[in-house]
């Protein structure tokens, strides 16, 4: 009991470390409908598991009320592990392949910490489908939702648990600068499966668990078919450029962008086969045409007219640029060869990339200051504040000299094939345009 200030004080400290991270490092993040999580109650947040930890770590950063979640047990094997991931708020849930039989024991001890959390009406977050995959589909859920739920209901005085279904979806989820997409569902209410649960725990578990698939499966972007993956990929390209977002905005709460992208892979799941054939090959000769250019279709549509025309800009900018730059490259090739090197699975990669940058930059700036004090450089202390204001400006100029680039790629494309491209895409527009809707120029 005596270390629980200590953990308090860890999970205030990372808390707005991790937000300024996250911030940087997707370009937009939505976090929509979070109002439908009951207040000041014993909450269930059940999520699906496209990575390994980003989701818990965005909710725990952009919800007011402190987050506790679970995780793999044998990321509690080293005894200093384990006691930062409690001081995070972190509760460790065993498999038989973690520890066996005996780490499958100790789940009683953390299913009873996970009822405590409930019981003081706190906020718990589960990833629900067990397994971490990315992918475009929503695997079965476990039954451990459940079962935390109902058995917090069954041996404690709460009323009621609510489980609220939150879907997390990334656009590109190995890309740093990227989209997330997060939204709350509505809520189950877990006393309604507690009259069968008297009589029949394991159905009213089951029947928990099928609606809580069947609500998730309403927030998360599934395409059914893993041979049409290439095809949602690129009419979700098409939307983006169709409907740019506000660059400004860097977090929002609007469900708007996944809805759209959610009825894009419901309507390919819904396409006679000869139409998805005809529509599949003619998207791949649009897209693989423009890769052979080295340009996007944002370009192609004339997005980046105006980074275009900022010649100026990009030419005073770069030797500033490449200056500053050089004192942030230590930490940002030790992750990127540490993430290449012992990172061999999408799920695993981004959020090794986003923390091993975060805790990277963390003690690079703390051995740069300690240098400057003992060396009684005081100058240093400056520089390093300059460096840090600057990341925001190296990430704004690297995304405007890319646009630029493409911006001149586009225009130094052949006229025949310019305008065989437009043909088709055009065509591919007047057969998607009612997947969204489309603003009009």
């Amino acid at each position: 009991m005596r270390s629980k200030p200590v953990f308090i004080m860890l999970y205030a400290f990372v808390r707005p470390l991790a937000k300024i991270g996250l911030k940087f490092y997707f370009r937009h993040i939505d976090l929509a409908n979070a109002a439908k999580i009951p207040p000041n109650a014993a909450v269930i947040l059940a999520a699906n598991h496209p990575t390994t930890f980003i989701e818990p770590c965005v909710l725990a950063c952009f919800l007011e009320q402190p987050l506790h979640f679970m995780a793999r047990g044998d990321f509690f094997k080293n005894p200093l592990a384990a006691k930062l991931l409690r001081g995070v708020h972190i509760i460790p849930v065993y498999r038989l392949r973690d520890g066996g039989y005996q780490g499958i024991k100790n789940n009683y001890k953390s299913f009873d910490q996970a009822t405590q959390v409930l019981l003081q009406k706190k906020n718990l977050m589960i990833l629900a489908e067990g397994r971490c995959i990315h992918e475009k589909r929503l695997r079965p859920i476990r039954k451990g939702t459940g079962r935390i739920a109902l058995g917090a209901l069954d041996s404690t005085d709460l009323d009621e648990v609510y489980i609220v279904p939150v879907g997390v979806n990334y656009t590109y989820p190995d890309r740093p600068r990227s989209n997330l997409m997060i939204n709350c569902g509505e809520p189950l209410r877990a006393s309604e499966f507690m009259d069968s649960y008297r009589t029949n725990p394991n159905a009213a578990i089951n029947q928990l668990t099928e609606e809580l698939q069947t609500r998730l499966a309403q927030e998360v972007v599934i395409i059914n078919e893993l041979a049409d993956e290439p095809l949602l990929e690129n009419l979700l390209r098409l939307y983006r450029t169709e409907q740019p977002r506000d660059e400004r905005q860097n977090i929002s709460h609007t469900d708007r962008f996944l809805r759209a992208e959610k009825q894009i892979a419901d309507r390919i799941n819904h396409l006679p086969t000869a139409e998805k054939t005809a529509l599949t090959a003619l998207s791949h000769d649009y897209f693989s045409r423009l890769e052979r250019m080295r340009i996007t279709d944002a370009s192609f549509r004339g997005r980046y007219r105006a980074a275009g025309k900022k010649h100026l800009m990009v030419l005073l900018g770069l030797i500033p640029m490449l200056l500053l730059l050089i004192w942030h490259l230590p930490p940002i090739l030790l992750v990127q060869w540490f993430s290449g090197v012992k990172m061999d699975t999408l799920e695993f990669a981004s959020p090794v990339k986003w923390a091993g940058l975060l805790v990277a930059y963390l003690l690079y700036c703390i051995g740069w200051c300690l240098f400057a004090v003992f060396s009684g450089t005081w100058w240093l202390l400056g520089w390093v504040a300059v460096e840090l204001l600057a990341a925001s400006y190296l990430i704004r100029y690297g995304e405007l000299a890319n646009q630029w680039l493409l911006h001149w790629r586009t225009r130094r494309q052949a006229e025949h094939e310019v305008k065989y491209l437009r043909q088709v895409r055009s065509q591919l527009l007047e057969q998607v345009k009612l997947f969204w809707k489309i603003k009009e120029d």
